[in-house]
């Protein structure tokens, strides 16, 4: 048996005693937005950051279904930074997988949600079942633990133990956002609001304001971010090469953004350009997501492949050309006006499989096209 498999072994067996141990009292949905709970726990600790971004409008949610009640959330590290500033949240708990392998570290962190005392605990799902997020929701101690049901995934888990079940999808079937909602919707949860929320703190914007003045550029430069968490989403790098090379030639300055997984496309980017343009298009340092974000919030307008990062433009209303090739912008371009999605028009033979050589069929006139028409963020302004 594996590491991996011990760790997963060790979950479900932690996670079905609970069930069996510490079932909850049962609610009907009327009885659920009757409570006044004093505290909420929400445990949504997925890792994808796009996915995280998408759910900002359910934290809302909740919120306005309880507004005085102090809300804390559970998610994983690479989502603290989406979430540290959220105005739905009152406070933030990080669970890294790794606890599962240190007892004593993850008794502490157990403890530390039961000090919070929740009178309520959602657990949120997407196109997946998290056991880890039923068993934190479940050791928290709150009364009440709602949330989505884990038979569709192939777990027999919340019917045992939650006090209200929430319907759940596993394949995506509208909108991401909308996904998110659903379920929360199905019992009563509801807002009319489903725009996405990222906001920078007054330290990642100061931040940002000094790598843009050791870069020496200027708010309104076009930024662009080559790389992509998924390799079958990302445009080629001569092509954002030469986009970029287009810009300069129109008088404009380039700042390019990347994340930690994001080397091999900067690399094959910077290879891609004319040497004599090397110095002239901007590299930003590698950052957290908050400066990130603080960062796209003083450019006029950017360029990307589905992305989280796309997700984190989308919510700060920056005008952005999104490029789509295997996955659907029907179900994942963000819900703003300003994002515009470029989808590829074919797919070109590619031995990787079906979800490969969709991006390469997107031609540098059509992108160029695209970016240079969009409503700049300063000439909204």
């Amino acid at each position: 048996m594996t590491g991996r498999d011990s760790v997963r072994t060790m979950k479900r067996r932690l996670t079905g005693w609970l069930a069996s141990a510490v079932r909850r009292p049962a609610l009907d949905p009327g009885q659920l937005l009757a409570l006044r709970p004093a505290r909420i726990l929400i445990v949504r600790q997925h890792n994808q950051m796009g996915d995280m971004v998408c759910a900002t409008p359910a934290l809302r949610a909740i919120r306005e279904t309880w507004p005085q009640a102090e809300i804390a959330l559970v998610t994983a590290p690479v989502n603290r930074g989406v979430v540290a500033h959220n105005p739905h949240l009152d406070r933030i708990f990080t669970f890294a997988q790794r606890l599962w392998r240190n007892p004593v570290k993850l008794t502490a962190f157990l403890g530390e949600v039961r000090r919070f005392r929740p009178d309520l605990a959602l657990v949120l799902a997407s196109v997946s079942f998290s056991a880890t997020s039923a068993a934190i929701a479940l050791a928290s101690g709150a009364r009440y633990v709602v949330g989505a049901d884990s038979r569709p995934f192939g777990l027999d888990i919340s019917p045992n133990a939650f006090s209200l079940l929430m319907p759940a999808q596993p394949e995506l079937d509208r909108h991401a956002v909308a996904h998110s909602l659903a379920p929360l919707e199905a019992v009563g949860i509801t807002t009319d609001d489903h725009s996405t929320v990222v906001v920078p703190s007054a330290d990642e914007v100061e931040t940002a304001r000094k790598i843009l003045g050791n870069l020496d550029l200027t708010p309104g430069f076009w930024a662009l971010h080559p790389g992509a968490g998924k390799e079958q989403n990302l445009w080629p790098a001569h092509g954002f090469a030469a986009v970029a090379e287009r810009a300069l030639a129109d008088g404009q300055s380039v700042l390019v953004l990347h994340g930690p997984v994001d080397a091999p496309a900067l690399t094959a980017f910077l290879g891609a350009l004319d040497p004599a343009n090397r110095p002239r298009v901007k590299v930003a340092p590698q950052c957290p997501v908050g400066v990130g974000a603080a960062l796209l919030a003083k450019a006029d307008r950017f360029l990307c492949n589905d992305t989280g990062i796309m997700h984190v433009a989308g919510a700060l209303h920056i005008p952005t050309v999104a490029l789509f090739g295997p996955t659907d912008p029907a179900l994942w371009k963000p819900p703003a006006v300003e994002v515009q999605a470029l989808r590829s028009p074919h797919r070109s033979e590619d031995p990787r499989g079906g979800e490969y050589g969709w991006m390469e069929t997107i031609s540098t006139d059509a992108v160029w096209a695209a970016w240079r028409a969009l409503p700049g963020a300063c000439e909204k302004d």
